[in-house]
């Protein structure tokens, strides 16, 4: 079954912009094989992922069709989702399926439009390739104002598989960096 990329990511982009940062906290466990206690651990069976986050970041309720999840740090206005979701869209791998630098061009138009309608600029960063969990992955990076004029810098980080991806979203105050990146680079190993 095909569906239109502008469909897919559409669907995509919604899933990893999600509900927002006050969603209920829910099915987050103590890992008893975590010999870091002070984490807890996040399994996405659907798509057969599992990422390690500090216990004191609230867990969302989950993405539709277990697609994945939204995380809360306790940084005011930081999110990180996780999410999962299928490679149906047409394009031009030995697959039929999107490339990796196929979905990053199409990702990048919709996040664009997004944030167009809503009359936010925003400054993007230099894609680059990168690694999320031991996969070939891509990296949008971009930064704009809020609407109380706080610079928030979002990564969307993706990897593509023959038939799924699985994709990380971060949004956090741009002044906030510092504190958040070594905790966010250990959880995308």
């Amino acid at each position: 079954l095909m569906i239109p990329m502008r469909t897919f990511l559409i669907l995509l982009l919604v899933a990893l912009l999600g509900a927002g940062p006050d969603a209920a906290t829910a099915g987050a466990e103590e890992s008893p094989k975590n010999p870091f206690p002070s984490l807890k651990n996040y399994t996405n069976a659907r798509f057969g992922f599992s990422v390690r986050y500090p216990s004191d970041w609230r867990m969302g309720e989950p993405l539709p069709d277990g697609s994945g999840v939204l995380l809360t740090p306790p940084v005011p206005k930081s999110q990180v989702g996780l999410t999962g979701f299928l490679n149906l869209v047409e394009g031009k791998s030995q697959d039929g399926r999107q490339t990796l630098g196929e979905f990053a061009s199409a990702h990048r138009r919709i996040i664009g439009e997004h944030y167009g309608k809503k009359n936010i600029a925003l400054k993007w960063q230099e894609d680059r390739p990168v690694t999320l969990g031991g996969f070939p992955a891509s990296q949008l990076s971009f930064s704009y104002l809020d609407e109380t004029k706080v610079e928030i810098t979002e990564l969307h980080i993706f990897s593509l598989g023959r038939n799924e991806g699985r994709g990380v979203r971060m949004k956090f105050p741009s002044s906030d960096r510092a504190a958040l990146m070594p905790v966010l680079a250990d959880m995308l190993q």
